[in-house]
């Protein structure tokens, strides 16, 4: 993995992917806390693989707390350790050199079955309490709009860095996975991804078309840079933190009730915003070759 051109005024030793795509709560936060765990995981031969499946137990058991709303605090400090765990997998991959496409599959399985234990408790419990069963069909909504904002939030990221940092063309190939149902949903998750971004894979496609051997030409690196650079930080909006943030508030307040219209309405205006800039910067990359 290509570390990021200046880490001087980090916190030393982490294995950053890169500050461009990074937010704040990780660089500052999230990240040193999970090297506390990549060392002694490494020590002990625990592969990153198992280190995120360990990290799909905590964020199904913080998800699991969010039924009570007397638990609904501690539930959120949970899904902060799972956070943590979450960041550790991916540092432990880098130090170690076994950072595999199968790893990233997995790590993004890991953030949807979190997200289903908070979908699927959130929604018992208001039930349990009284509320009427129409919650389920809202909370649909909301896991719909939840998916379409994390394979939005991840598409840009990840070939951000991929053309950006380490100057490579993009290959996605899901026939380097072995498993036959991971192949499946990998498959799936590449199509919605390339629905949702149809003008920037004919950017990227450009880009493809211009490489050397497998490399990002450094006119189009710089100008794709240039492009999308701002726009990598406001997907960045649609990462797991901002939910579970509004988690961690609305629980404070006992109203996870609101939590579906939270996905809803704020960040589905959100979501279509940025949408909106990312076709314009498509466009004007495109308009200057």
């Amino acid at each position: 993995m290509t570390l990021r051109k200046d880490q001087s005024d980090l916190p030393a030793g982490l294995a950053f992917r890169a500050l461009e795509i990074e937010e704040l709560a990780d660089v500052y936060f999230f990240r040193p806390l999970g090297s506390v765990i990549v060392r002694p995981a490494a020590a002990l031969g625990i592969s990153p693989i198992q280190l995120t499946i360990f990290s799909m137990f905590v964020g199904v058991a913080a998800g699991a707390l969010l039924f009570n709303e007397r638990l609904a605090f501690p539930g959120f400090l949970l899904l902060i350790l799972y956070s943590i765990f979450d960041s550790a997998d991916g540092q432990l991959a880098r130090v170690t050199g076994q950072a595999t496409e199968l790893g990233r599959v997995l790590d993004g399985v890991g953030g949807y079955v979190t997200h289903a234990a908070i979908y699927i408790a959130i929604t018992a419990g208001l039930i349990g309490r009284g509320g009427s069963v129409t919650i389920i069909i809202w909370a649909a909504f909301a896991v719909i709009a939840n998916t379409l904002q994390a394979q939005m939030y991840e598409y840009h990221r990840h070939h951000y860095a991929t053309i950006v940092l380490k100057r490579s063309v993009l290959r996605d190939d899901p026939a380097t996975i072995a498993s036959l149902w991971i192949k499946w949903a990998y498959r799936w998750y590449l199509a919605m991804q390339r629905m949702l971004n149809g003008l920037h894979v004919e950017v990227e496609s450009f880009i493809a078309a211009r490489s050397i051997g497998g490399a990002v030409r450094e006119d189009d690196r710089a100008r794709y840079r240039d492009c999308f650079y701002w726009l990598v930080r406001g997907w960045n909006l649609f990462g797991d933190n901002t939910r579970f943030y509004a988690i961690g508030v609305l629980a404070w307040f006992h109203r996870l009730d609101l939590f579906f219209i939270f996905i809803l309405v704020p960040m589905n205006v959100a979501l279509i915003a940025v949408w909106l800039w990312q076709r314009r910067a498509d466009s004007r990359f495109l308009d200057s070759i």
